[in-house]
């Protein structure tokens, strides 16, 4: 199966993501992640997750979006200190 992932942005407050395997830290401030396509941060102010669906990788996320950074990582070393 291919892997795949999306994200999809609507006025720098709400993101729809797809492909995601796992939230690695999560707070008010900062959302870190991977994806099917690496490591991903998220960071803003009143950050909260609307809906997160294991299963099918859909994350939803809400705020005030300031940066989002995309990572490749083959799960650790130093891209992954980056993002804590």
């Amino acid at each position: 199966m291919e892997k795949t992932h999306s994200l999809t942005m609507t006025d720098r407050r709400d993101i729809a993501l797809t492909g995601v395997t796992d939230v690695k830290e999560f707070s008010e401030t900062s959302v870190n992640l991977k994806t099917e396509m690496g490591a991903l941060a998220i960071r803003g102010k009143k950050l909260t997750i609307g809906r997160l669906n294991t299963d099918t990788g859909e994350l939803y996320i809400s705020g005030e979006i300031d940066m989002i950074k995309y990572a490749r990582s083959a799960g650790g070393g130093v891209i992954e200190g980056l993002f804590k």
